[in-house]
């Protein structure tokens, strides 16, 4: 495997803790805070990042590694809570381990992937050809982009109560 790969396989998996950590930290009283009255909760975002690592990445990692040219289907987060509702009420010790899971067994795949699999590709529905280096990265930087909604959330409350 190049570096360039080895590299970012380690950033995922970094972020995956940071992430995780991040998470652990958040007192239950701010779980429920939202940066805006549009915003998804730190909660709901957290159901989120973990349903989109279980049933979209690790998913498609999977395929790539297992089939030639795999279909894979767009992953709609509010179409899947309509058949898998949210509840505020997991807990969130749940959803972090889970998560936690799901990117372990994705880093433990990519750093296995054969040259092969690596020049293998999945026909999105959406998206039209991708690879498993798309899929790294853009898992990676899903993960960037919520721990930042997380921290607004978090900054905005900070404010309030400041400001109270």
């Amino acid at each position: 495997m190049n570096r360039q790969r080895q590299a970012l396989i380690d950033r995922l998996e970094t972020s995956g803790k940071e992430y995780a950590d991040y998470l652990s930290q958040v007192a239950a009283a701010d779980l429920y805070s939202t940066s805006s009255p549009t915003e998804w909760s730190i909660h709901q975002v957290a159901a989120h990042v973990r349903d989109t690592e279980q049933h979209a990445f690790l998913i498609r990692v999977q395929r790539i590694t297992k089939e030639e040219h795999p279909a894979v289907l767009n992953f709609d987060q509010d179409e899947y809570w309509k058949t898998n509702p949210y509840s505020a009420s997991e807990p969130i010790k749940k959803i972090i381990a889970d998560f936690r899971t799901a990117r372990r067994k994705m880093v433990q795949l990519l750093r296995k992937a054969t040259d092969k699999d690596w020049k293998n590709w999945a026909q999105h529905s959406a998206y039209g050809k991708i690879s498993l280096d798309y899929i790294t990265m853009h898992c990676y930087h899903h993960t960037l982009e919520h721990i930042a909604q997380m921290g607004y959330a978090r900054e905005n409350d900070l404010l309030k109560s400041l400001n109270s």
